[in-house]
């Protein structure tokens, strides 16, 4: 049975206040007093009932957190980063998928207002919600990675990825590619940038783009590599295929990749490939992949600041919505140039 302030208190043989302020920092408590509870409550396995205490706090100390998947090392690095920034403050993060599912999403949102999280962070597969639109009455939210069309209550952090895009295909271009192809992914806003990004570079260069050089990925983040690996097989059917190619993100080229080495050609002789997001794997593949890397340490910590920031200030009525975009860089590995180095814009 779980141990009660009632128990500490008949152990001590002192008030069950004085256990409840000791228990929730009131430094009004003498010394010796405490001291005794907290020993008290750690002998006992005391353990703090937070949803009791957020029935009369109204704050239930966690922050909610969508994601598209858990499999892509992208989002579970980011969460990990959050989880740390958080538990500095106090604070829990709860974790949910939305499998690039609309209607999936919408269940796990009104899952975690139904919990009573004290604000919310997703990367939403959908480019406009009412559904958030709506809990941002409820919660403060912050949109992660992908940003929502027509948003104002809302704060954002996310990569610059139209300088993602131009790095990669740049790279490529620089090292002497001229029949760069390009993989993308969902019908998102980090998609469509790097997409745009690459579509620039080659008409800055002067570099027509052949029919069938962009091959749009399905939807499901959690099938990255086996749709990356269905796309490099149709650009290698095409009567001259590329010499390169940019995939939106890491497990896209990593499945891109395999299709090429089953196809028995070299990596990066007969294709150079570059992916994007820099996941910690992407050094320990067959052929260690060049990738641009997104920070997710930098997008964690912020993602759960501004959730924070966005609690406090939502306790004293204030919108203050933000927006943080994090540079990215491109770490250069064997996939395109058989080295590993950092460049920076």
């Amino acid at each position: 049975m779980a141990v009660r302030m009632k128990d500490i208190a008949e152990s001590l043989n002192v008030s069950i206040v004085t256990v409840s302020k000791v228990l929730n920092g009131d430094m009004s408590i003498s010394e010796r007093t405490r001291g005794n509870v907290l020993r008290c409550a750690r002998q006992l396995g005391y353990r703090t009932n937070l949803t009791a205490k957020s029935l009369v706090t109204g704050c239930s100390k966690m922050i909610g957190l969508v994601v598209p998947d858990l499999f892509h090392g992208f989002y579970s690095e980011i969460a990990a980063n959050m989880s740390d920034e958080l538990r500095s403050h106090n604070y829990g993060l709860l974790i949910a998928s939305s499998r690039e599912d609309g209607d999936l999403e919408r269940n796990e949102i009104e899952q975690m207002l139904a919990r009573s999280v004290d604000a919310l962070v997703i990367a939403t597969c959908r480019t406009s919600s009412r559904t958030l639109t709506a809990a941002a009455l409820e919660v403060p939210i912050v949109l992660l990675d992908r940003r929502l069309r027509g948003d104002n209550l809302a704060s954002y952090v996310g990569t610059d990825n139209l300088l993602a895009g131009e790095l990669a295909t740049q790279h490529l271009i620089d090292i002497g590619r001229k029949r760069v192809a390009h993989i993308g992914g969902p019908a998102s806003s980090p998609a469509h940038d790097r997409e745009f990004a690459y579509r620039r570079v080659m008409q800055q260069q002067g570099i027509l783009l052949p029919d069938g050089f962009v091959v749009k990925r399905a939807r499901n983040e959690e099938s990255s590599p086996i749709t990356g690996a269905q796309a490099m097989r149709r650009l290698l059917r095409l009567k001259r295929p590329p010499d390169s190619v940019f995939c939106y993100n890491d497990p896209t080229a990593i499945g891109a990749m395999a299709a090429i080495l089953e196809a028995g050609l070299r990596i990066p002789e007969d294709i150079a490939v570059v992916g994007c997001g820099n996941i910690q794997h992407a050094a320990y593949t067959l052929v260690p992949l060049t990738s641009v890397d997104q920070n997710t340490r930098q997008l964690g910590k912020t993602a759960a600041s501004l959730a924070l920031n966005r609690i406090e200030s939502w306790a004293k009525t204030l919108v203050n919505p933000r927006e943080v975009i994090v540079e990215p860089k491109l770490v250069i590995r064997n996939s395109s140039m058989g080295t590993t180095r950092s460049i920076r814009p």
